[in-house]
């Protein structure tokens, strides 16, 4: 089976750019790498088992990484995942 192609929607992106914006200019490195390692793992595991991910509400599933919640649509009919949301640790969302 061929891999998955994982594509992040745009508040994926402003959830990433408000967690860069509120730490220190010298802990941006570390943020940075930190989001490419959560970054690499969830585009590992959803390429290669897109339903991998808990049913979440209806198509939607969720997939936590390092604390971090992520809500994605698997489209088998295009092999596409689509990261919907990106929710940090800690706040009630649901």
């Amino acid at each position: 089976m061929k891999k998955a192609t994982v594509i992040f929607g745009s508040s994926v992106d402003a959830a990433i750019r408000d967690m860069i914006d509120y730490v220190e200019l010298d802990s941006i490195p570390t943020v940075i790498r930190f989001l490419e390692r959560v970054q690499q793992r969830l585009v590992g595991t959803l390429s290669t088992f897109p339903e991998s991910g808990s049913p979440f509400q209806g198509s939607v599933r969720l997939f936590v990484v390092e604390g971090y919640s992520f809500l994605y649509e698997y489209h088998p009919e295009r092999n596409e995942v689509h990261v919907l949301e990106m929710k940090a640790p800690g706040i009630d969302w649901r």
